[in-house]
């Protein structure tokens, strides 16, 4: 029992300073009266009037008497035992498992509180990243790859709908790697009062000096032409395998065997072994899983995680380009390169070719030249002695065959590298002479202009349409520079001009080929830091386009949609973002697009297994993206998105991607009793071995499912308090009255 005031403006000096002020003025309007009057009744009335102004002090302070009650109340006391799979670790007494030893203790401890009030609840869950029903008859051994100790803590509470938790009693190792963190919960659960009893089992010296081959990264990719060789490299973590020896396979679905194998030595001191030159070339398209594996060595704590899978993507056809540059230094192989690489459809191959050919023996091979051998020749800066008379030749040849060809302007380009009188100056679409001389136009360099068939033209077409295109090039940088052309051919046609001199001319109708002539290099478009990446988009789109248009590829496909995934491996719980984009015959982008998209689980056999689960998709610009949370088992996945334009289908895509969970538990079997004890100590618990938690709970007395409530009784506020101050108040006027003071 205690009582507790409230004073009226929650301020003690407020009220005092009141209480002054009104018993100053009641004595001055008493004092006159009592002067003049005699008898003892005077005393009476101003006493009168002193306890009711009292009472209104007292009632302005607001006191209340509280009253501790206590009550009864259904309570719970909820068990927790660790289901995850490091409770399999035999490291208890007399090799007994941690999951015998919890186990028994809990069963025990059951029966010793069940039974001792009807208003007493004993609820038993078994638990790793989520909560589930403990039966004592279950056979069920742990398996959960997750430990989330502080999740389950809270999620139990939540699970017990209102009722007053007594307290938790958890069983465990300790060694938790999900979810929050057990000490955030602990202060939680301090705060709802709720105590946690934890008996730890197991060892923190578990796993001490263990050996683990795990393959931890793989890198595959992510596309790839038929017959080309992908990069492929991963690492392999090799804990407690120093100066051994690990064998490692490369194994790719529908293979009947590993493609490629690699034995390493693993350095003395290291963890880790990166994984490089398992080469394989693929020999047809399609989507591929390729698997990086290392063979399971004796000892090994866990075997399930020496493989990791990915995909590749091998494209079938490509187009093969070889861009030969010549001797002196510039930056078009740099820039030029990125942007072909950035084609998926493109693979371009440099050489560098740095000095003259003797004869007939140059610095490239006549191989290079062969028909079919590249679909695309690039010569940059390159002179005409650096390739011997055959080379040239051959490389006019092939061009009359179909081959593409585009010659880029240099000090050692066109008529200054000595290529008049040449074969291949017979296909070039300019005529060309020693005397042509060089374009110098200073600092302000060099602005390419295109004509407006040239706009019209695939090549020069940067933008969707004329308009746009003529506005995109108007931004690119000037060149540095060009060499001056002789007079177009008759078949020729002038794409673009500096000025009034031409500056692209191409032609395409040399035998079945096609030959462009640029008096520049483009690489200023590519490096200007001015246009806010304009420039090396506009670098790009014209390389992809000018390959194309040279290797007669402007108008063969067809509308077609594609997906992207940010990733072909997610742990379980992880987002996976997808990006479908749909292109035209032309390679535009289909701006009403729209796609529908759904995930499906498959076996091991690649058959889908469930219903698909669809996954909306968003559109942003051009493309549309979806997230997918993975949620499921772990195992293989595929993405299939279809997608519509006005009505009508326009291609379907699909790709696959593999959902795992890491097997922390078993990398990491080591308990932790430490932690155990510091969520006994912050919620008010207590941290016991297993064989005290019988007796620690038998100690359960009736405050389990006792709770002390506090009443309040107001004592200014009720009709007795009201009363007493009528009554006073009454008494002083009646006195008052009849003495003739009123």
């Amino acid at each position: 029992m205690s009582i507790s005031f409230k004073p009226i403006g929650d301020s003690w000096v407020l009220v005092i300073l009141a209480a002054i002020v009104v018993m100053a003025l009641t004595i001055w309007a008493y004092r006159p009266k009592l002067q003049s009057t005699r008898g003892g009744w005077r005393w009476l009335a101003f006493g009168l009037r002193i306890a009711a102004v009292l009472l209104c002090l007292f009632a302005s302070l607001r006191p209340s008497l509280m009253i501790d009650e206590k009550q009864k109340q259904q309570s719970a006391v909820i068990f927790l035992i660790d289901d995850s799979g490091s409770m399999n670790q035999g490291d208890e007494v007399g090799g007994q498992t941690r999951w015998s030893i919890a186990r028994k203790a809990l069963d025990e401890a059951k029966k010793s509180v069940e039974g001792k009030s009807k208003e007493l609840d004993v609820k038993a869950y078994r638990f790793d990243s989520d909560l589930g029903d403990y039966k004592a008859d279950d056979p069920k051994e742990p398996k959960g790859r997750e430990t989330a100790i502080g999740a389950m803590l809270l999620k139990a509470v939540k699970e017990a709908q209102g009722t007053r938790v007594a307290s938790i009693v958890l069983l465990s190792d300790g060694a938790s790697n999900g979810g929050i963190a057990p000490l955030v919960a602990a202060q939680q659960l301090r705060a709802q009062q709720i105590p946690v009893v934890t008996v730890g089992v197991g060892s923190a010296d578990a796993g001490k000096g263990s050996k683990d081959l795990a393959a931890r990264d793989l890198v595959a990719g992510p596309t790839v032409f038929v017959k080309n060789q992908p990069e492929i490299r991963g690492t392999i973590s090799t804990r407690g395998f120093a100066s051994q020896s690990i064998e490692v396979e490369l194994m790719v679905e529908g293979e009947s065997g590993p493609v490629a194998t690699k034995t390493y030595k693993v350095p003395e001191g290291a963890e880790t072994v990166s994984v490089t030159g398992l080469k394989y070339i693929p020999q047809t398209p399609g989507e591929k899983r390729v698997t990086l594996r290392v063979k399971p060595q004796p000892g090994e704590l866990v075997a399930t995680n020496n493989e990791i899978s990915s995909y590749l993507d091998v494209l079938k056809g490509g187009l093969k380009v070889l861009y030969i540059q010549g001797p002196d230094f510039s930056w078009e192989p740099r820039f030029l390169t990125r942007s072909l690489d950035a084609a998926r459809e493109i693979h371009a191959d440099l050489r560098v070719v740095r000095e003259p050919a003797r004869g007939d023996q140059g610095l490239l091979d006549n191989a290079d030249f062969a028909p079919g051998q590249y679909d695309v020749y690039i010569l940059g800066g390159l002179p005409a002695d650096h390739l011997t008379k055959t080379q040239i030749g051959l490389l006019r040849q092939d061009v009359e065959k179909g081959a593409g060809l585009i010659m880029l302007g240099g000090r050692s380009s066109f008529g200054a590298g000595g290529w008049a009188g040449t074969e291949l100056a017979r296909i070039l679409p300019v005529e060309i002479s020693p005397n042509d001389g060089q374009i110098e136009p200073g600092d302000e360099g060099l602005k390419v202009v295109p004509d407006q068939l040239g706009l019209e033209n695939f090549v020069l077409k940067l933008a969707p349409n004329v308009a746009d295109s003529a506005q995109v090039w108007a931004k690119l940088a000037p060149i540095t520079g060009s060499n001056r052309f002789g007079r177009p051919k008759p078949a020729a046609i002038v794409l673009a001009r500096a000025g009034r001199d031409p500056l692209m001319v191409g032609m395409d109708d040399v035998g079945k080929g096609r030959v462009l002539a640029f008096g520049g290099e483009t690489w200023p478009w590519a490096r200007s830091l001015e246009d806010q990446g304009v420039g090396r988009a506009a670098h790009a789109r014209f390389w992809r386009q000018a390959v194309l248009w040279l290797a007669h590829k402007e108008n063969q496909g067809e509308s077609q949609v594609k997906l992207k995934l940010d990733s072909r491996r997610v742990s379980t719980n992880q987002k996976l973002d997808l990006t479908a984009t749909s292109r035209d015959a032309k390679n535009e982008p289909i701006p009403d697009a729209t796609y529908e998209a759904t995930v499906t689980r498959l076996d091991d056999k690649g058959k889908p297994i469930g219903q698909p689960e669809p996954v909306p998709m968003y559109p942003t610009g051009n493309d549309a993206k979806g997230p997918y949370f993975a949620k499921g088992e772990p195992g293989e996945y595929e993405v299939n998105v279809k997608g519509t334009s006005q009505g009508q289908e326009i291609g379907t895509a699909r790709a696959r991607f593999m959902v795992y969970q890491d097997d922390r538990e078993l990398e990491n079997p080591a308990a932790d009793p430490a932690l155990l004890k510091q969520i006994a100590e912050i919620t008010g618990g207590a941290a016991l071995k297993s064989e005290e938690l019988s007796k620690h709970l038998r100690s359960l007395g009736p405050e389990a499912t006792e709770y002390v409530s506090q009443t309040e009784h107001r004592l200014w506020d009720n009709w007795p308090f009201f009363l007493i101050f009528c009554g006073l108040l009454t008494a002083e006027w009646a006195l008052r009255k009849a003495k003739g003071w009123v």
